[in-house]
C-alpha cells in the first residue's frame, strides 16, 4: 500500500482519504457521541481544498485532535489511536505520505480493540483495494 500512495496521483490520495476517514470518524463518535472535533477536522480540510480556508486553521484543528489524543484518551488505545488516524488522514490532504500513517494508526486502532489478525490483514486489502478503486 505504502508503494501504491508513494507513486499514486495526490488527488487521488486526497479523495481517498476523505471517504476513509469516515468510518474511524463515526466509531469514535460512537464511542464519544458529544465530541464532534474529529468531523469539524474533517469538514476544514474540505474547505482548505476548495480554498476556502488557510490551512494554518487545518493544522490547528489536527493539534487539537492530537493532543485530545494524548489528554483525553490517554486511559483509552482505541480512542486514542482513532484520533491520531483521523488527524494524520486529515493531514494527508496537504502532505500524501501522512495517508500511510493514518493506516497504521487505524489498523493500530482495530488491534487495539480486540480484531484478529485475520481482520486487521482483510481490513488493510480493502483499504488498498479502496485506493486503487479511487
Amino acid at each position: 500500500m505504502a508503494e501504491a500512495i508513494k507513486k499514486g496521483d495526490g488527488d487521488k490520495a486526497k479523495r481517498w482519504i476523505l471517504k476513509a476517514i469516515e468510518t474511524p470518524i463515526r466509531v469514535l463518535r460512537r464511542r464519544y457521541p458529544g465530541y464532534s472535533l474529529p468531523r469539524d477536522c474533517k469538514r476544514l480540510g474540505e474547505l482548505y481544498l476548495e480554498n476556502r480556508v488557510p490551512y494554518s486553521q487545518v493544522e490547528d484543528a489536527i493539534d487539537d485532535l492530537s493532543e485530545d489524543a494524548r489528554d483525553i484518551w490517554k486511559d483509552d488505545e482505541v480512542g486514542k489511536s482513532l484520533a491520531y488516524a483521523i488527524a494524520e488522514g486529515v493531514s494527508a490532504l496537504r502532505i500524501k505520505s501522512h495517508a500511510m500513517r493514518f493506516v497504521f494508526c487505524y489498523l493500530t486502532a482495530m488491534k487495539k480493540n480486540g480484531r484478529s489478525e485475520k481482520e486487521i490483514e482483510k481490513k488493510a486489502e480493502e483499504l488498498l483495494i479502496s485506493y486503487l478503486e479511487t
